[in-house]
């Protein structure tokens, strides 16, 4: 027989684990908090310098790209009004049969001519007077000596080294094609110098700046182009020469060397 009291043990339940401890302390212990060691704090404070100068070198980016870049869009839309304004007066021009006299100058900031590049694919209205303001979007005309184009003298043109402008100047070479376009024709330039000169090498605008008696009327009809050199920089001036080869009323139509930018041949590509 089973006596009462190891009955009472056999059917007493068994304790649950864990309980003892509990029953012991009356607490679990919390997880200890890691330490930072002065390695860690080190390293986090390097991540977060690291963080923000990669922040601040993006922006950077994103605004030199728009310095380079996003004048292009004004500079587009500013040459599409100066194009539009050119275009009536040369028509008033033609219905009235009439030019401005001797004594009338050009006010400085008006639509003076309109430049093409064939090479380059790029033509721009060109205004009168090279002052910030007046080569803010487009090429300006020098007008400290008199000049027209498709005569003897020296048409000088400055513009900024932006793209949209003479930013790829430098690609033309000898034997390329200038054509300048004014009321009545259109004078074709062949290039055959470019020069990188200094700021104060004012001469390469004069009349003949390859004759050094600069005193006598010039014979030769000349185009110059003048930017900044190098790109993004104004340390030097970029110029290229041109000379005049050919000279062709609007009524025969544009030359062939820039028949391929005609409004029209836009239009009928498209």
């Amino acid at each position: 027989m089973v006596s009462t009291t190891e009955r009472h043990k056999h059917d007493a339940p068994e304790p649950r684990r864990g309980r003892g401890r509990r029953g012991s302390g009356g607490r679990r212990r919390r997880p200890r908090t890691p330490r930072h060691t002065p390695g860690d704090i080190v390293r986090g404070v390097v991540r977060t310098i690291g963080e923000i100068l990669l922040t601040a070198g993006l922006l950077m980016l994103f605004y030199a790209s728009y310095e380079v870049y996003g004048g292009q869009w004004e500079t587009e839309r500013e040459q599409e009004e100066l194009a539009q304004g050119l275009e009536e007066v040369w028509a008033a021009q033609e219905e009235e049969e009439s030019e401005p006299g001797p004594e009338s100058e050009p006010l400085p900031g008006s639509a003076d001519s309109r430049l093409y590049l064939p090479s380059l694919d790029l033509d721009w209205v060109v205004v009168n007077g090279t002052t910030p303001q007046d080569i803010l979007n487009s090429p300006g005309h020098y007008t400290e000596y008199d000049s027209e184009p498709g005569v003897a003298g020296n048409y000088s043109v400055a513009a900024h080294r932006t793209p949209g402008l003479f930013w790829d100047i430098d690609q033309l070479e000898d034997g390329d094609v200038m054509v300048l376009e004014d009321a009545e024709n259109f004078y074709t330039y062949e290039v055959f110098e470019e020069q990188t000169v200094l700021p104060t090498d004012v001469w390469v605008i004069e009349p003949d700046p390859f004759d050094d008696a600069s005193d006598e009327e010039p014979e030769r009809s000349l185009i110059t182009l003048t930017t900044c050199a190098p790109k993004l920089n104004n340390t030097h001036r970029l110029i290229v020469w041109a000379e005049l080869t050919e000279t062709t009323p609007k009524s025969e139509g544009m030359p062939e060397s820039i028949a391929h930018m005609a409004p029209d041949a836009e239009e009928d590509e498209e």
